[in-house]
């Protein structure tokens, strides 16, 4: 997340550079896009070699990617080589992300992972607040390549701790290569298509031809899953797993789109460089780290249906409020802050309902799956975002960013509506479930005549006893003892 930040501001900063001369303001975004396909393409099949192999060593693999792919970056000459070195950094962090928390939820008792979750969601939230604040203050001082080389003495220093970690090896079955390039190429495809169609034509033989092959690379991937094995079907056909990466994909079209274009907003918009925008956006992070654990307790309490309920609208109120603030001010902070909170209850609530729906032996996979379904919203959400800004539906002032903050409340309503949805679901199903166990009445009156045989029998029994106790106390003459009363039970 810290990396994802501080490439929202570095994309303003390549405007200005010559390396980008010939490169298009919608071309520009590629340097987030190409390192978010990358990794949702990646994250599922990253989380099962994790489970397979070890965890700890696919995080070394990681660690030691990302780290290449952030010279790479910060040494280019040319935009070939950086978009080359943000994909590499995309592979690293695939294998970085499912594989750091599921050795984290390992480690722990059940009755622990949920806070764990939101403290992950909190740390998330306050890298990006170091990543907005330092980050922008580091590239004004010394450039964009900065942040990059940064990156990678980070990594290189996590790489150090690795060994300390326990290996996290399973049973689980080794994935197919075919099931890991397969995705890859239908997501690249989508985005590509999703990208350029508003350039292209959406009926245009590239478009259709994009979305042709992620259509066919989706038949074939459910095809190989089909004949493969079942802890891959068992992952995606588990309800909460399933409904969680929706509910991701949905948050991630509006998280990324607000990470990414709010820099732009006020770089383009009101004029700051990369460390005033930083310091601007430091609302949202810290934001994100105080509403995190309180969703946690509101999980705990309500389940993750409020907590996605309650950030949606967070997300939908900030936004409306946003939309009506036209200068920086003190209200623009309250827009920023009400947003923030929104989106770290909805990372909390998303991640924890699909991640402990799975087995501990499939912790890498689930999380590997629900963010991955997070990161394909996040890439499909920034590129229509770029087209909406490009070419607005609504007129006025600013019209395109208008639109792309039109668009986030439409999916944050959109996604508050289904939380709500799944919320009276839920409340039918208890109900009908309260009825089938309801005791026919037949069956009622045959166990109330039971019970009360079963009280007069004891009844019985009582006063047989005490009889025999109170005439041997009175005449001092052992009487013969009544027989028990056990004859009466019916």
């Amino acid at each position: 997340m810290a990396d994802a930040a501080s490439t929202t501001l570095v994309v303003g900063e390549l405007t200005a550079d010559p390396l980008t001369d010939e490169v298009t303001a919608s071309q520009l975004a590629w340097v987030n896009v190409v390192n978010f396909a990358t990794i949702a393409a990646l994250l599922v099949p990253a989380g099962r070699w994790a489970d397979a192999l070890g965890r700890r060593s696919v995080l070394a693999v990681g660690v030691v990617l990302f780290s290449l792919g952030a010279v790479a970056v910060a040494s280019t000459a040319g935009w070939p080589v950086l978009l080359g070195g943000r994909l590499i950094q995309g592979v690293g962090a695939a294998l970085m992300l499912p594989t750091s928390l599921a050795l984290l939820l390992a480690e722990l008792p059940p009755a622990r992972r949920r806070g764990a979750l939101a403290i992950w969601s909190g740390c998330s939230g306050l890298g990006v607040a170091v990543a907005q604040a330092g980050g922008g203050a580091l590239i004004a001082a010394h450039g964009w390549r900065a942040a990059y080389l940064c990156s990678a003495a980070l990594a290189i220093t996590l790489l150090a701790v690795v060994p300390l970690l326990p290996n996290g090896q399973t049973k689980a079955p080794r994935p197919e290569v075919a099931g890991t390039l397969v995705p890859a190429v239908g997501i690249a495809a989508a985005v590509l298509a999703i990208w350029h169609g508003g350039q292209w034509g959406w009926t245009s033989p590239q478009t259709v031809g994009c979305m042709a092959v992620a259509m066919a690379t989706a038949a074939i991937k459910l095809a190989i899953s089909r004949r493969a094995t079942g802890d891959e079907q068992a992952l995606w056909r588990h309800p909460r797993v399933a409904l969680s990466a929706i509910a991701s994909a949905l948050f991630g079209s509006v998280q990324y789109t607000v990470l990414v274009m709010t820099p732009l907003y006020l770089q383009q918009i009101h004029g700051l460089n990369a460390a005033g925008a930083g310091w601007w956006l430091t609302p949202i992070s810290l934001a994100v780290i105080a509403a995190a654990p309180l969703a946690g307790r509101l999980g705990r309490r309500h389940g993750t249906t409020a907590v996605v309920y309650t950030g949606a609208i967070a997300v939908v109120a900030g936004c409306t409020l946003l939309l009506s603030v036209g200068e920086l001010s003190a209200w623009m902070v309250l827009a920023l802050a009400i947003i923030g909170a929104g989106i770290g209850a909805l990372a909390t609530g998303t991640f924890t309902a699909g991640t402990l729906a799975a087995e501990p032996p499939r912790f890498a996979a689930a999380v590997g799956a629900v963010t991955a379904a997070r990161m394909v919203g996040g890439a499909l959400g920034v590129a229509g975002s770029s087209i909406l800004l490009e070419q607005p539906v609504l007129s006025g002032t600013h019209a395109g960013f208008t639109t792309v903050l039109a668009a986030v409340i439409a999916g944050a309503t959109l996604l508050a509506g289904a939380a709500a949805f799944n919320a009276l679901r839920a409340a039918r199903g208890t109900h009908s479930q309260a009825d089938t166990r309801r005791i026919p009445p037949e069956q009622e009156v045959q166990e109330l005549h039971r019970l009360l045989a079963e009280l007069r029998a004891a009844l019985v029994q009582v006063r047989s006893e005490a009889d025999y106790e109170l005439a041997r106390l009175t005449s001092g003459i052992r009487p013969t003892p009544i027989p028990s009363a056990s004859f009466l039970h019916a």
